[in-house]
């Protein structure tokens, strides 16, 4: 379920830099630059975000493989880890950095749940 909702807000997020020009309004920490500089830095956020987005959602339909949901998961988990980092250094709001982290820790969460059941499988057919 979390990767659904991690799809969700990936994707919104992502809509929302591409197509709505004020968006930086909206998103905590941008504000309200202008510019071509600035349009450019919304487009790749915004293309970043809907990658991230297609991962996730990549992740959920094939979470039945735990290669590649481990992967994934690991991955996006390691993503927000990193983002928590740069959102608390540089963004004086830190709503932003928030946020990261509640999906860091859900998403690690998932990646060690479906770990220890093969930790777990490991286990049972050595014995």
């Amino acid at each position: 379920m979390i990767l659904l909702l991690h799809t969700l807000i990936e994707a919104v997020v992502g809509l929302l830099f591409l197509l709505y020009p004020r968006a930086g309004e909206l998103v905590p920490g941008f504000g309200s630059s202008e510019g071509p500089t600035f349009e450019l830095l919304m487009k790749m956020y915004g293309l970043a975000a809907l990658f991230l987005a297609g991962l996730s959602l990549y992740a959920y339909l094939k979470r039945k493989d735990d290669r590649i949901f481990l992967l994934l998961t690991a991955s996006l988990s390691a993503y927000h880890y990193a983002m928590i980092l740069v959102q608390t250094v540089y963004n004086p709001d830190q709503r932003a950095a928030l946020l990261h982290f509640l999906l860091a820790i859900f998403l690690t969460a998932q990646f060690l749940g479906r770990r220890k059941v093969s930790w777990d499988t490991d286990r049972s057919r050595l014995n």
